[in-house]
């Protein structure tokens, strides 16, 4: 009798525990086996059918990720062996840093700063909802008034501009120049992380960036609030990864040769001696020093997620800067396609160039707006708010030639990828007055 209850009982925990594994892990297989070879598949195939737009822009297109952590931030440990590699793999020029600073007096220039292994790397702080870049030495004290931090460093030529945008901020402060309209680490508070979680175990390295995809989501109220903010000034909108390479479970010898693991958020969470029973765990020391890692989010796969391409003369903080003060930029979802060669201008009748995405023009200067796309794709014109035209789902050219009126004019783009149109791109502004 007391053997068949024990039969039963492991039965019944053994089915348990088979039933919760397929319950937790199969959609994760499913989606290795099926779905993100698919995917991959269709972005290759995409990939084939590039074409170089004839180029109408004179300034150079630089990729960019803004919006990143490094072990400066108390919630990150990157550094420039994790930085830097993940750039030059995903064709980063330049990072803007945007760490956390340590305590309320935040002193700038601080850790990483100009180039590093032709990566261009500038220095900045995000605190209280703000993303700022003073461009050059300032001393911040977080213990002011906002807006007047805000009016101080625009005053000095720096940059600020509202970060996590599904967040309150003071909108009608005059002085913030920009904001974000699209932050990964938004879509993660709208659902569930626990299945995206296991997705990403069952998947590792390979499909991780998909794994991570399913986290998104179009943002669409921000992106309407900037449309009702863009009417009555300038408000300049770039993407945001919010990396800081944290979501991980990490393990490193410590001086004494015990071992410290790093959990969530960069946090210590434990220590321990190295015995026969673990030491199968650990590896050799990779260049930070780190012996295991059970990897989530990466550098590597953020800068590969969305990106800010900006048109400026060179590749350096004045001109970088001084063409994202304009609004002279674009973001694109990279892990869909290189979006490098995208154009958005408005021309005049003699097919004149009269200004590119971010400028404002004379409505009786403009007869045309024009884009260009590597890529085939859906064309929206959105005017205010409000999608005004189409193009059909596989064009490379979009041109506007309707009446148009005062306003702005910016361009979103789709990319189908089985059977859906999944977003790509989104323009700044073209402002006609």
């Amino acid at each position: 009798m007391i053997k068949r209850f024990f039969k039963y009982l492991f039965l019944g925990i053994g089915g348990l525990l088979a039933f919760l594994f397929i319950i937790l892990f199969t959609p994760g297989i499913w989606h290795h086996w099926i779905t993100y070879p698919g995917y991959e598949k269709e972005v290759q195939a995409l990939a084939t059918l590039r074409k170089a737009p004839t180029r109408q822009i004179k300034l150079n297109t630089y990729r960019g990720v803004m919006h990143v952590h490094s072990y400066l931030s108390h919630d990150s440990r990157g550094t420039l062996d994790d930085l830097i590699p993940a750039a030059k793999k995903d064709g980063i020029d330049f990072i803007f840093l945007t760490d956390h600073p340590h305590g309320d007096i935040d002193t700038l220039p601080k850790g990483y700063r100009g180039f590093h292994d032709g990566v261009l790397i500038e220095p900045g702080t995000e605190k209280q909802g703000f993303c700022t870049w003073p461009l050059g030495p300032a001393i911040i004290n977080w213990n002011s008034n906002k807006d007047s931090i805000a009016k101080k460093i625009v005053s000095n030529g720096g940059m600020v501009l509202y970060a996590h945008t599904e967040e309150p901020h003071n909108w009608i402060n005059p002085d913030y120049q920009g904001m974000e309209i699209y932050n990964f680490h938004t879509d993660t508070k709208d659902q569930s992380p626990i299945p995206i979680l296991l997705d990403v175990l069952v998947n590792g390295s390979k499909y991780r960036h998909w794994a991570l995809r399913q986290f998104f989501n179009p943002q669409t109220p921000i992106l309407a609030h900037w449309d009702s903010l863009n009417n009555k000034r300038k408000i300049v909108g770039f993407s945001a990864i919010d990396a800081h390479e944290n979501q991980n479970l990490r393990a490193r010898y410590l001086s004494d040769g015990r071992i410290q693991w790093v959990g969530n958020n960069a946090h210590n969470i434990d220590t321990m001696k190295v015995t026969f029973w673990n030491k199968w765990l650990f590896s050799a020391p990779d260049k930070s020093g780190w012996v295991f890692k059970l990897l989530v989010d990466t550098y590597e796969t953020g800068f590969n997620y969305v990106t800010n391409y900006v048109m400026a003369d060179s590749l350096s903080t004045s001109s970088l800067s001084k063409n994202m003060k304009l609004g002279h930029l674009f973001i694109a979802f990279k892990s869909l396609g290189d979006a490098k060669g995208f154009q958005f201008y408005g021309s005049n009748n003699k097919d004149s160039i009269m200004g590119i995405v971010g400028d404002s023009i004379k409505i009786d200067q403009v007869k045309n707006l024009t884009a260009f796309s590597p890529l085939p794709g859906l064309f929206k014109l959105i005017h205010n708010g409000k999608t005004v035209s189409t193009s059909s789902e596989k064009a490379y050219e979009f041109t506007f030639s309707n009446t148009i009126e005062k306003g702005t004019y910016r361009i979103e783009m789709d990319l189908n990828l089985q059977g859906k149109l999944i977003p790509w791109i989104y323009t700044n502004p073209i402002y006609i007055y």
